[in-house]
């Protein structure tokens, strides 16, 4: 059974809005923020419920849950921006495909493993980009009633944790360094052997996490993050906002973070500790 979705005015946009080209930065928070009482239903319906689980051709796994959530959140979008371009981890590319400036891009579940084993932490992922760029993103920690969203617009980004400003840390030296990854099987071989140079010089390493990490480095209580292997759903809305927060952010070879391109990600809380960081890793 599907839940029903509470009205909220927080899902308007002004009159004629056809595409997030159009939305103001506040306007387009303010949308994101609101997507949660979208997604959250669902996946309330089904957390330890021990829904049916299947894997996809990567092995990965994927329940009712994530196809639910995914839908209704394509449904909004796709009604409020029809002009925009829709990717999501479950049902690909809708709208005007590869040819809109905008794209929304959706992981409806980002960490289905940690949600099929009830454990909280888990989030959902909405990220705006621009000709493939990062523009705007919200994670949203359903169980944890966290929601980040971040908004990057030059000297003027922001971001915010229930509509609280937050910023990252200002941690600068990799040896006072909080560092995450969310787990070492997740890494390729390369990368577990560069993130475990980052371990063996920084204070404190963590595994586990998914999503969680990067809402964390935002808001300053994690200072670096390295992952590899992802794909788009995975990093476009956590990129935005660690930008939105402070975070210097690339890949591991220390490229801008391009939509369709990019498939690792190294956080950092300042520009100095990424320095460090990508020195370490090269």
């Amino acid at each position: 059974m599907r839940p029903k979705v509470a009205a909220n005015s927080t899902l308007t946009v002004p009159e004629g809005v056809t595409s997030a080209a159009q939305l103001e930065p506040t306007d387009m928070v303010k949308f994101l923020a609101g997507l949660p009482q979208v997604s959250r239903p669902f996946i309330a319906n089904w957390f330890r419920q021990n829904p049916q689980t299947t894997q996809k051709v990567d092995q990965s796994p994927v329940t009712i849950a994530d196809r639910q959530t995914e839908s209704a959140l394509r449904d909004v979008i796709a009604a409020t921006f029809p002009d925009d371009a829709i990717q999501g981890e479950e049902f690909g590319i809708s709208g005007s495909g590869d040819s809109a400036r905008f794209c929304w891009v959706i992981d409806p579940i980002d960490g289905t493993k940690a949600f099929i084993s009830g454990k909280p932490i888990f989030g959902t992922l909405v990220g705006i980009t621009d000709h493939g760029v990062p523009l705007a993103g919200m994670i949203d920690m359903p169980i944890l009633k966290e929601t980040y969203v971040g908004h990057v617009v030059n000297q003027n980004s922001f971001c915010q944790l229930n509509g609280q400003r937050v910023h990252s840390s200002d941690c600068t030296d990799l040896k006072a360094a909080r560092i995450a990854t969310t787990s070492p099987l997740a890494l390729s071989a390369s990368g577990l052997a560069g993130f475990n140079n980052l371990a063996a010089q920084s204070a404190v390493t963590n595994y586990g996490g998914d999503c969680h990490n990067y809402a964390l480095l935002a808001a300053g209580h994690i200072d670096l993050v390295m992952e590899d292997g992802l794909a788009p759903h995975d990093i476009m809305a956590v990129v935005a906002v660690m930008q939105a927060a402070g975070a210097t952010v690339t890949d591991r070879a220390g490229r801008p973070i391009m939509h369709g391109h990019s498939t690792s990600i190294l956080a950092a809380a300042t520009k100095r500790l990424h320095t460090a960081a990508l020195a370490t890793l090269t």
